[in-house]
C-alpha cells in the first residue's frame, strides 16, 4: 500500500499524467509526435535497465530567447555501459551571430557552422533518439531551456514532458546531506572530486562523454550496497530530476 501510495504522488507519475494530457500539435514533426505519443518510463523501472541520451549543448549564451544553439553534443547509455558507437556531434546553422566572448570559450566560428545542420533537422534528430529514455545532462536547465524555447516558437508547446535527470543536482544533493558547502559545481570540478580524468572543456560531445562518466561514479556512490534494485523512482526525485 505504501509503495502504491509513493507511486501515485511520485513526481514522473504527475509528468506522465501530463504527458498523456497534452495536444500534439498537427504541425509537429513525426520524431516529435512519436516522442510525444511515447509513454514516459515507469517509477519502478530498474536502474540498470534504463537507457538514457546524455545531451550537452554549446550556446553563444545563456538566455533561451535572445542566444543561439551552436552545437549539440549526444551518446546513449545503456546497462550502465557508454555506448561510444552512439557518439554524435553536430554544429547548428541558423544564421545566428556567434559573439565574441562565446568563440573564446568554445572555440565555435562562423566557419565551423556553415556546414552544420539546420536548427529543425538538429532538433528533430534529437527527438527521435529520445523516446524511451532518460534524458541526462551536466545543469539540464540550459538544454532544457534552449529546448523548450524552440517549441514554444515552433509549435506553441508550453510544456516538454520528458524525464531529465541533472547530474548538477545529483552532486548538490549529495553535498548538502554531507553537510558540504562551497563546493565548485562545474562539470570538470565535480569530476575530479571522483578522481576522473580532466577533458578539455566546452566541446559538446565531450561534455556529454563527461557527464555520463560523472553519472556512473555517482550512482555508484549512492547506491553501491543496492545497486541491482534501485529504481528510477529513487534517484529521480525532485531534487534530482526534472520534467
Amino acid at each position: 500500500m505504501l509503495k502504491a501510495i509513493k507511486t501515485h504522488f511520485h513526481p514522473l507519475t504527475k509528468l506522465e499524467k501530463q504527458r498523456q494530457a497534452m495536444t500534439i500539435p498537427e504541425s509537429a514533426s513525426p520524431e516529435l509526435t512519436q516522442l510525444l505519443a511515447t509513454p514516459l518510463l515507469p517509477v519502478d523501472t530498474l536502474l540498470k535497465d534504463i537507457e538514457f541520451l546524455v545531451l550537452d549543448f554549446e550556446t553563444t549564451g545563456l538566455n533561451f530567447e535572445k542566444d543561439s544553439l551552436l552545437s549539440i553534443g549526444n551518446i546513449q547509455m545503456k546497462q550502465n555501459q557508454i555506448d561510444m558507437d552512439t557518439a554524435a556531434h553536430c554544429y547548428v546553422d541558423d544564421n545566428q551571430s556567434i559573439k565574441a566572448e562565446s568563440a573564446i570559450i568554445n572555440h565555435i566560428t562562423p566557419q565551423m557552422l556553415i556546414e552544420g545542420d539546420r536548427l529543425d533537422e538538429a532538433m528533430n534528430r534529437l527527438f527521435a533518439k529520445m523516446g524511451g529514455k532518460v534524458v541526462m545532462a551536466h545543469g539540464a536547465v540550459i538544454e532544457r531551456g534552449f529546448i523548450q524555447h524552440y517549441l514554444l516558437q515552433k509549435y506553441g508547446l508550453e510544456s516538454f514532458p520528458i524525464i531529465w535527470l541533472d547530474t548538477l543536482k545529483v552532486e548538490k544533493h549529495l553535498t548538502f546531506h554531507q553537510n558540504v558547502t562551497a563546493l565548485e559545481l562545474q562539470l570538470n570540478d565535480v569530476r575530479k572530486r571522483y578522481g576522473l580524468p580532466e577533458y578539455s572543456a566546452h566541446n559538446a560531445l565531450i561534455d556529454a562523454i563527461s557527464t555520463a562518466e560523472l553519472y556512473l561514479a555517482q550512482k555508484s556512490k549512492i547506491f553501491s550496497q543496492n545497486a541491482k534494485t534501485t529504481t528510477l523512482g529513487e534517484i529521480c526525485n525532485g531534487a534530482t530530476c526534472t520534467g
